[in-house]
């Protein structure tokens, strides 16, 4: 099979539309296949290199099957797809655009290519628009009519049914399009603008009390700037990225979790050490492991009003093993208390996890827990306890004997 070039620098084959008899340039931009028109009447010899065989009897239907150029009916060129591409038809005849290069595909597709670099260049290419290859091909050929204005080919199509469509099927909204503006015709005010937001991004992830990377403060103070994230939204973005509790943890921006991913961060701790000061005042230790102190932390860090919730729980959790005390009155009153009266007696400090001070805690009966307390400090052998036994005997009986149960008994 003989082999041909289309006119152009760039890959480009010819197709042949079967029922209308007219060809088209089609080139190959990934998963995006383009279909340009040519000028009415143009031929395959005026389009390619090939030249026709002068020693050969042939004709052009004979040439395209020999060259093996791809043939098509237009229905099946009208649905939209080549292959597995998305075929998208360029309806502007090339011969309309520059009629000295009408029959000269090298510079009709050497223009399209490079008004899509200059496009990514001039405008930033940040958001899906600026990436889409229909989008890019419209303003490409827009810019060609337009003597190279490219300014003037996308305010043009901005006004187009076309611009809308593409808007929707690529969700590109409004804000994002004004971002880019803002970005594009002052970038100077642009980025000043933007360091301010970076120090308010930076101020808000040490409050959090965990730690992002630089690059995703970046990234925020860039949302920020644009106008694509509000202040509430940044925060809730820097909640669910440092909080493992964080309400915002599953709802988190797309391209901030791009810019996440693989990178180390450090989680929030705050609020922790507040919890365990609440569980000490309101829960005996020895029930603090029923309770999930950095969730719990979470909980009010993501809403103040929750603490008394808490409290109230601790209360009542309390109040389920010692029912003999008030609901309100605080374990650590209660504990501080019986502390002391045990100290009186024995003169020593009973640890809060020692057997006797839940003793006397359950007991709730002076009388009863000084004659346990008594009793207790003369079997560990306190020596206080021991002295005072002394001397209430001697204060009793003089040098008579009181029994040690009689004291105890406080007689």
């Amino acid at each position: 099979m003989s082999s041909y070039k289309v006119k152009s620098d760039t890959s480009a084959q010819l197709m042949y539309i079967t029922d209308t008899g007219e060809y088209k340039i089609i080139v190959d931009a990934g998963d995006v296949t383009y279909a340009f028109d040519v000028p009415a009447g143009s031929t395959l010899y005026q389009l390619t290199d090939y030249q026709m065989s002068m020693t050969e009897v042939t004709d052009e239907a004979t040439d395209r099957k020999k060259l093996g150029i791809y043939e098509t009916d237009n229905k099946t060129f009208l649905s939209g797809f080549l292959n597995d591409d998305t075929l998208v038809s360029v309806g502007v005849d090339v011969g309309q655009l520059t009629p000295s290069i009408a029959n000269d595909a090298k510079d009709i597709l050497s223009g399209f290519f490079t008004a899509q670099d200059t496009i990514k260049e001039l405008y930033g290419a940040k958001n899906q628009l600026w990436e889409d290859d229909e989008f890019l091909g419209q303003i490409a050929i827009l810019t060609q009519q337009l003597d190279g204005d490219m300014d003037a080919a996308v305010s043009y199509f901005q006004g187009t049914e076309a611009y809308g469509k593409i808007l929707k099927r690529l969700e590109v909204s409004e804000a994002d399009l004004a971002a880019e503006e803002f970005l594009k015709t002052d970038y100077e005010g642009f980025q000043n603008i933007k360091a301010g937001n970076l120090l308010y991004v930076k101020e808000l992830v040490v409050a959090s009390g965990g730690e992002i990377p630089a690059q995703a403060q970046d990234y925020l103070a860039d949302m920020l700037t644009k106008g694509l994230m509000t202040e509430r939204e940044i925060k809730q973005n820097i909640s669910g990225a440092t909080d493992e509790y964080s309400p915002f943890k599953d709802m988190m921006d797309e391209g901030l979790l791009n810019v996440l991913s693989g990178k180390d961060v450090t989680l929030t701790s705050k609020g922790i050490e507040d919890v365990q000061a609440l569980l000490n005042k309101y829960l005996p230790s020895h029930l603090h492991g029923t309770i999930d102190a950095a969730a719990e932390a979470g909980n009010i860090r993501n809403d103040p009003n929750y603490q008394d919730t808490l409290i109230d729980k601790l209360k009542k959790q309390r109040f389920a093993m010692y029912g003999m005390y008030d609901e309100n009155i605080s374990w650590d009153m209660i504990v501080a208390s019986k502390k002391q009266s045990a100290k009186n007696i024995l003169g020593v400090e009973l640890k809060e996890d020692d057997p006797l001070l839940d003793s006397i805690i359950r007991m709730n009966d002076t009388s009863k827990e000084q004659s346990l307390l008594r009793e207790e400090g003369l079997t560990r052998g306190y020596q206080k306890v021991t002295n005072d036994l002394q001397n209430a005997m001697m204060s009793t009986f003089g040098g008579g004997v009181v029994s040690s149960q009689s004291y105890v008994e406080g007689q």
